[in-house]
């Protein structure tokens, strides 16, 4: 008996009405990005935002006939922005099954007890208050007709191991991640709420981060990469398509897991 071919993936795309949408935070480029494209390989609506406006030229190129994204120059660390990036998804698609929390900054590159206070409000702002005000904006549509919902945020190797001349960046790491457990209580039956901890990911934000690090030490750029991959029992680097399989997991999948921390970090942390 012959089988017939499977169909191509644009074939198997759901009906408009039934597609699941997601909001991504963070997602003009990087493992944001990454996350947006395995979503909408998988069938998914996306709204992608970010504070830089090349978001929507990253929306262009990931669906260009615009039917199942849509792009929002926002700044969640702003409440009012969170709110319009929720209303621009109902708007858009009539529906909010998702939400990836994943914009962030690196922060100052200085010993904690050096860098200023207002430089490491800002790492929160973004970080922490950003996720926060994510999470408030999206929550009435996550939460009706017996609807569970998912969250997604995205959490790092470094909140659980700390470096040096990141402090800013791992305490906002360890609040979100924390955060992320007490709304997985606070919001049960109703919402999964889990968290992505990446380790080095070679993104363009970790790309700078080697680069700055390889001027202060006095190393190649090639050789502050060795260096980190030496760390990795898988030997690489991970890339944002890593991350993405994982959080495509906990979105799609993952009915009975809430309160966690997925690591995806090459095996640098085993526990």
């Amino acid at each position: 008996m012959s089988s017939s071919p499977a169909l191509p993936a644009a074939d198997r795309t759901p009906p408009a009405a039934t597609r699941r949408t997601a909001v991504v935070t963070g997602a003009a480029r990087g493992i944001g990005r990454s996350v947006a494209q395995r979503l909408l390989d998988e069938g998914w609506n996306v709204l992608i935002t970010d504070v830089d406006p090349t978001v929507v030229r990253t929306g262009q190129a990931l669906d260009p006939g615009g039917e199942r994204i849509a792009a929002l120059v926002a700044d969640v660390s702003r409440p009012q922005h969170a709110a319009l990036m929720a209303e621009r998804a109902l708007a858009a698609f009539g529906r909010i099954d998702a939400l990836v929390a994943n914009a962030a900054v690196g922060g100052p590159e200085t010993p904690l007890l050096d860098t200023p206070d207002q430089d490491i409000q800002r790492v929160l702002e973004i970080n922490f208050f950003g996720v926060l005000h994510s999470v408030r904006a999206v929550w009435p549509a996550l939460a009706h007709d017996g609807h569970t919902g998912r969250i997604v945020v995205l959490g790092s190797l470094f909140a659980q191991q700390p470096t040096p001349g990141a402090g800013a960046y791992s305490a906002s790491k360890a609040a979100v991640q924390s955060l992320m457990k007490t709304l997985s209580v606070e919001l049960a039956p109703h919402c999964t709420v889990n968290a992505v901890a990446p380790g080095y990911v070679m993104t363009e934000m970790h790309r700078e981060e080697l680069q700055s690090r390889a001027h202060r030490s006095g190393r190649t750029f090639d050789e502050e990469r060795e260096r980190l991959v030496a760390e990795v029992p898988l030997a690489r680097h991970g890339i944002g398509a890593d991350v993405a399989d994982a959080v495509h997991y906990l979105l799609s999948g993952a009915d009975y897991v809430t309160g966690q921390t997925l690591n995806v970090n090459g095996g640098v942390l085993t526990s």
